[in-house]
């Protein structure tokens, strides 16, 4: 599959490119975030960047 991320204010809501759908909205107060293959990388307010599964919305590690 093939995502994109798009900013709500200071959510995250992830998009199938295939098919335009939502697949899940990540509530957390991020600035910027960007997708890499199946992971989104999420820039919280204090710099710290939040890498998730796309797939399933785990934390994978925080840098």
């Amino acid at each position: 599959m093939s995502y994109a991320v798009k900013m709500q204010g200071t959510s995250a809501q992830i998009i199938n490119t295939k098919n335009g759908s939502t697949v899940r909205t990540l509530p957390d107060p991020f600035s910027n975030a960007i997708v890499q293959g199946e992971e989104v990388h999420l820039t919280q307010p204090n710099g710290r960047i939040r890498v998730i599964n796309i797939r399933n919305p785990s934390t994978i590690r925080t840098i």
